[in-house]
This record gives C-alpha cells, sequence and structure tokens, in this order.
C-alpha cells in the first residue's frame, strides 16, 4: 500500500531488469546501513557505495535518503503492527505464541523496528502513516472479535470495542518491551491474551478439535 505523501514522487522509476536491481540494491544497502549507523549518520553517498552503484544511481531513483527510508516503512508498514488475529481448532494457546514467535522474527529481519521511535518523534507524515495501519488493524481486531461473540465463542457480557482497545494497548506493549531488548514469554503472554477472550469451556473445546461442532449448535 503505498501513502504518496509519505513517500511522494520519485524522479524516475526504473522499467528495465538491470535498472530494478540497481534500485532494489540501494534498497537493501540503506535497510542494512540504516540498523547499523542510524539514519543520520547515513549519507547517500555511502548507500551508493555499499550498493555498488554511482551516486549519481541513487538520486536517479530517490530524491534523498528520507525517501528511500520512507518506501522501506511504506512497504512495510502494515507487517510491522500487531499481528492480526485468526482463531480456528487447536489449542488457541499454543497457536497464538507460535504466531507472536513469527512475528517478531520477522520484525527483527526487517531491521527498522529500531529506527521508527526516533523517527516518529520527528516525522509528523510518518507519524500520522502510522496511526492509520494501527486504525486498519484495529478495524479488523473488531470485525474478528465481533464474529466470534456472534458464535457464542467469547464471554458474552464483555463489551468489543474496550476489549479491541484492551488488546490492541497489549500488543503494544508486547512491542515495545521487545524494543527495549526484554526476553519475553510468548507462552505466558498467549495464556493472559487468550484467557482475557475465551471462557474456559472454550477454549477446552478448541484444544479438543470440538470447535466447529459447537459453533453449528450455537448457530442453530
Amino acid at each position: 500500500m503505498q501513502h504518496e505523501n509519505l513517500v511522494g514522487d520519485f524522479p524516475t522509476f526504473p522499467k528495465q531488469l538491470r535498472s530494478k536491481q540497481k534500485r532494489e540494491a540501494l534498497i537493501e544497502s540503506a535497510k542494512l546501513l540504516f540498523n547499523e549507523k542510524g539514519f543520520e549518520h547515513t549519507t547517500a553517498k555511502e548507500i551508493a557505495a555499499h550498493a555498488k552503484v554511482a551516486t549519481g544511481t541513487f538520486y536517479r531513483y530517490f530524491s534523498d535518503k528520507r525517501q528511500l527510508l520512507m518506501t522501506l516503512i511504506d512497504n512495510q508498514i502494515d507487517s510491522m503492527m500487531p499481528l492480526d488475529l485468526e482463531w480456528k481448532s487447536g489449542d488457541p494457546e499454543k497457536l497464538l505464541a507460535g504466531r507472536l514467535e513469527m512475528h517478531y522474527h520477522k520484525i527483527n529481519e526487517k531491521n527498522l523496528r529500531k529506527l521508527m521511535p526516533e523517527l516518529l518523534l520527528k516525522d509528523a507524515e510518518l507519524a500520522e502513516v502510522v496511526n492509520e495501519a494501527k486504525m486498519r488493524m484495529q478495524g479488523k481486531v473488531l470485525g474478528h472479535l465481533q464474529t466470534l461473540q456472534k458464535k457464542g465463542l467469547m464471554w458474552p457480557d464483555i463489551d468489543i470495542e474496550t476489549l479491541t482497545w484492551c488488546l490492541q494497548s497489549m500488543m503494544e506493549k508486547l512491542q515495545s518491551r521487545k524494543n527495549e531488548g526484554v526476553c519475553v514469554d510468548y507462552k505466558e503472554f498467549a495464556k493472559v491474551f487468550c484467557r482475557t477472550l475465551f471462557p474456559p469451556d472454550i477454549i477446552e473445546q478448541m484444544r479438543s478439535g470440538n470447535i466447529n461442532d459447537m459453533e453449528r449448535t450455537v448457530n442453530r
């Protein structure tokens, strides 16, 4: 998803394979150098040198290093948000713990989250885009929880909008702890998260694989 206000207009966009490869090399080099040296201490010349292209080639595809950075962020903004929720039969705590571990492993591979706190303080446009991404994710979670509640799989007396806000806050706090280098026990986090959503009998139904039979009973 492209946010034009965030990225802006590129000087040119490559059409030939070799040109596309040079542009991708610049993006990958920037990702590495921004992570190693920080955004402020990385120059366009260094990015070009690392990508083994001329500095002029850098400016053929990007107006400046900010545009390159924003391209990186724009391409990955949704995947950097708290993961979407999807519940099927199976132990919900184990499923969530596994998804969380995979989610944060991918984020660490992207090497951009370390830069985000500093950038958000300095870049109002980026902060707005991140907020929009959070709102999209919140809408997805809200819709999914509404479906679960209609199926009778959640606590029946909980306000879904309030629950959505609480769950999103939990996920953001988890991300903050990961950013700070705190070791997180995904199994324990998943246990608290799932028991906030599901009554004990529902969790047992999911673990036993009888959740589909139970849904048919609820929907009659």
